[in-house]
């Protein structure tokens, strides 16, 4: 293979395929076509003399040989971007440019709109993407470009990334105001005795915030019985208000639910953890002005919150 027949966008393509391993979200992630992914796919292929991804009865799978190229080329990339970064001051004021940001939905729902708020006033010529990532690929997200900034409740740091605390939340219980047996407190009975709506978001049905009320419940040797599984935890409190269902969610969401959605905030009947919300970005962002900008905004926003709530 000669490697003048590859370029940086053929190479990101590839990384791309191989932290997928799928064609069509490959494609999505680069900005392309399926077919046009294919065709990328075909061209990797026989630059590389090597199948890269192949098909087993659970999808597709990358080869040994991609797996390790991947990784190459990611460190090279990496290389070649902070290269190209750009060292001077920031002018917020007149910066024409859109950031990508992934940020769980109960963080977006706290965070981001006081985020763009705060970019509307300061610096209006600046966009916000959002989307919700899938928390088992976030470090691939970051590593590849696909989102510049990371919100989250993760309660490990994926390894290679800078982390930065920006709220530290409560859980608490939401019930109907008129629910059956439930008023103003809960015992461990109940809690057990009534359903829960359970956030089960992402291809595999989970959410860090329900495995840390597991794990709370586990430690008192108990478990609860979940009712109806929803993809948004912001659809909880809608499902919570019109049943004898209960939910668990971080005390900034039930606050906001308990004037809106006809629900009691209650504390938990067994100890749990605090939910710490941090953001994650990657090493070739770090020293990045712009960045760096952005990050220090979304430190003021939440250092607001805090005083506020």
């Amino acid at each position: 293979m000669e490697p003048r027949h590859l370029d940086i966008f053929l190479l990101r393509c590839l990384t791309a395929l191989v932290s997928e391993a799928h064609v069509t979200r490959a494609a999505l992630r680069m900005g392309m076509t399926q077919p046009a992914m294919s065709a990328t796919l075909a061209r990797l292929r026989g630059l590389f003399n090597d199948p890269l991804l192949v098909r087993t009865e659970k999808g597709m799978v990358p080869t040994e040989r991609a797996v390790a190229l991947a990784e190459s080329i990611r460190q090279g990339i990496a290389l070649i971007d902070h290269a190209l970064v750009r060292q001077d001051e920031f002018d917020a004021a007149h910066a024409d440019m859109r950031f990508d940001v992934a940020a769980t939905e109960s963080v977006g729902f706290v965070l981001i709109p006081a985020l763009i708020a705060r970019l509307r006033a300061v610096a209006p010529g600046i966009r916000l993407r959002t989307h919700v990532p899938e928390l088992t690929r976030s470090s691939h997200e970051l590593e590849e470009g696909y989102a510049d900034l990371l919100i989250s409740f993760m309660r490990s740091v994926p390894e290679g990334l800078h982390v930065s605390l920006l709220l530290r939340q409560k859980l608490a219980v939401i019930a109907a105001r008129r629910h059956p047996e439930v008023r103003g407190a809960i015992d461990l009975a109940q809690y057990i005795r009534w359903p829960h709506v359970y956030y089960a978001r992402g291809r595999d049905g989970s959410a860090t915030l329900e495995a840390t009320v597991d794990e709370a419940l586990a430690a008192a040797g108990r478990t609860r019985r979940i009712g109806a599984w929803q993809p948004s935890i912001l659809s909880s409190a809608a499902v919570v208000a019109a049943s004898d269902m209960l939910a668990t969610v971080p005390e900034y969401l039930a606050r906001h639910f308990e004037a809106t959605s006809g629900v009691q905030v209650l504390a938990p009947p067994v100890p749990m953890p605090d939910v710490d919300i941090a953001m994650y970005w990657h090493d070739r962002m770090h020293k990045e002005p712009a960045h760096r900008w952005l990050r220090d905004a979304l430190r003021d926003v939440a250092a607001r919150l805090r005083v506020d709530g």
